[in-house]
């Protein structure tokens, strides 16, 4: 069931509460199609993950490869399993299993895994969902994201802003929607997830000199191309390290007959992982056609 264009008006603007118990979030995420988790960082891990992600945007920006939007303050930090174990380590909490795959309704991949710094004075970012590249008539979730919190997320530094229960609404938001926000407040370790069909963006940061720092990571159905493509954009020192629990999310692992390398299952059985053999071309192979010696 979906909400008609008449029924906008019938949203709440309900922030779900924070929440310990994850078949609390799950019902939360049916429901309104965002939820809270409390404490889903403990304090070291936030330490760990400030201090390296600080770390790493300092780095891009002094060599002047950082990625900056909302005006120019806003800074991305992209492909985040390259950038360090402690971002490689989020994706295997048990509560992305356990939470990620009621939405996604079982198996899942790593769309993205990047960092969102709201600077002081970034704009907001235009409402959206992350899934608007579906037909439109799409019933279920083809994403969902979970924003881990390593600062407090208020109203005035750029809290991620959302529309509750707008999963239900079978379009992408106009411009000329006049749609209420409610920002995805939480203390620093808290995480809040939304289903990529949720109408989002990050907030403006009103403050004079705070900084929200937050890592997101986009997860999407296996058989949905992911916006990072890690086949390619992973460092082989990083992957080199990765368990296969980690490869498989990053998409190496093949899905019944996607992801293979030369061949739908590539070399080996259908649960084999789809790196690329040592040359791009086997030249030993018979050729035809326009292409052949």
């Amino acid at each position: 069931m979906t909400i008609t264009e008449l029924d906008l008006e019938v949203l709440e603007l309900e922030l779900p509460p924070l929440r310990t118990d994850l078949d609390d979030v799950k019902a939360d995420l049916d429901r309104l199609g965002v939820a809270r988790i409390a404490d889903a960082l403990s304090p070291a891990e936030v330490a760990a993950l400030r201090a390296r992600l600080e770390a790493q945007a300092e780095a891009e920006r002094a060599a002047g490869l950082a990625s900056m939007d909302g005006g120019g303050v806003n800074q991305r930090v992209w492909n985040l399993p390259s950038k360090g174990r402690e971002f490689v380590d989020l994706l295997t909490k048990p509560l992305v299993a356990e939470v990620v795959g009621h939405v996604l309704e079982g198996e899942y991949t790593v769309s993205s895994h990047t960092a969102n710094i709201a600077g002081p004075g970034g704009s907001a970012m235009v409402l959206h969902s992350d899934q608007g590249y579906s037909p439109l008539s799409t019933p279920y979730a083809l994403a969902v994201n979970i924003m881990w919190m390593l600062e407090d997320f208020t109203e005035e530094n750029g809290a991620t802003r959302v529309v509750p229960g707008s999963h239900l609404i079978a379009r992408e938001p106009s411009r000329s929607d006049a749609v209420a926000t409610v920002a995805g407040v939480g203390p620093v370790g808290s995480a809040l997830v939304f289903d990529g069909r949720i109408w989002h963006g990050t907030g403006a940061n009103t403050t004079a000199n705070k900084y929200r720092w937050g890592v997101l990571t986009y997860f999407c159905r296996p058989w949905v191309r992911p916006q990072e493509n890690y086949a390619v954009s992973t460092h082989p020192d990083a992957l080199a390290e990765m368990s296969p629990e980690v490869k498989a999310m990053l998409g190496f692992k093949v899905w019944h007959t996607l992801g293979g390398v030369k061949g739908p299952w590539g070399p080996g059985t259908p649960d084999a992982m789809g790196f690329r053999t040592e040359r791009y071309i086997d030249r030993d192979a018979p050729r035809i056609g326009p292409l052949g010696d």
